[in-house]
């Protein structure tokens, strides 16, 4: 009995200061309530989102379409006039101007330039050929006397 006892007294601190049990059900208790409400007013706000869509959707859209073809005929009357002045610009400045006389005595001279460089260059390379011509008749004799000097046979 007395070993009952201090059994007893040895778990009494133990069961008044232990709360989990307590604890245990004030979670549930808590979360409980807490899932209620939430579900509800998730639910509410999904059925005003959809209200708020639902009203957006057809509202919006005609109003949209409308003011889409009203600002979009205001663009191409826009876009139509500044194409007019872009093509009445381009028509001023085709304008043919006469070239300055300075303008054309410098393209003379300048095409004057070109034609003797390219007459020098035909020159140079006709030059250029006869001398590798050359240089290969002799090179060819060269080899024709060295066949001839040491007897060898084609």
């Amino acid at each position: 009995m007395i070993s009952q006892v201090g059994r007893e007294l040895y778990k009494v601190p133990h069961r008044i200061l232990d709360h989990r049990v307590f604890i245990n059900g004030e979670i549930d208790i808590f979360l409980d309530n807490f899932e209620l409400k939430r579900n509800d007013s998730e639910v509410e706000t999904l059925f005003q989102v959809t209200e708020i869509v639902g009203s957006l959707k057809y509202d919006l859209s005609e109003r949209c379409i409308a003011l889409g073809n009203q600002r979009l005929t205001e663009l191409s009357t826009a876009v139509n006039n500044l194409l007019n002045g872009v093509e009445t610009l381009l028509e001023k400045a085709k304008v043919e101007r006469k070239p300055s006389v300075e303008l054309q005595e410098a393209r003379r001279a300048r095409e004057q330039r070109k034609a003797e460089f390219l007459s020098n260059l035909q020159h140079n390379y006709k030059r250029i050929d006869n001398s590798f011509e050359e240089k290969e008749e002799e090179i060819a004799e060269l080899y024709s006397d060295l066949q001839l000097k040491l007897n060898i046979n084609k």
